[in-house]
């Protein structure tokens, strides 16, 4: 489900998402997936690769940050 939003904290935390239920962590995992492409169905490890990409390019970074921002606020 969401293995690797542990490791998006301090990037969820910056733009004000800060899952603290299991049902709020999936949400965040499915906006994700959407924000980036990727399938529900996808596995875990492979999302996370994906979105390590977005995180250290500074276009896709800030594509990401709009993105989850207008989904959430």
């Amino acid at each position: 489900m969401s293995c690797y939003i542990r490791h998006m904290k301090e990037f969820l935390g910056e733009i004000g998402i800060n899952p603290g239920s299991k049902e709020e962590r999936k949400e965040v995992d499915l906006a994700v997936r959407r924000a980036i492409g990727r399938d529900a169905s996808d596995r875990c490890n492979e999302v996370w690769r994906e979105v390590k990409i977005w995180l250290q390019d500074e276009d896709k970074n800030r594509e990401l940050s709009l993105k989850l921002e207008k989904e959430f606020n």
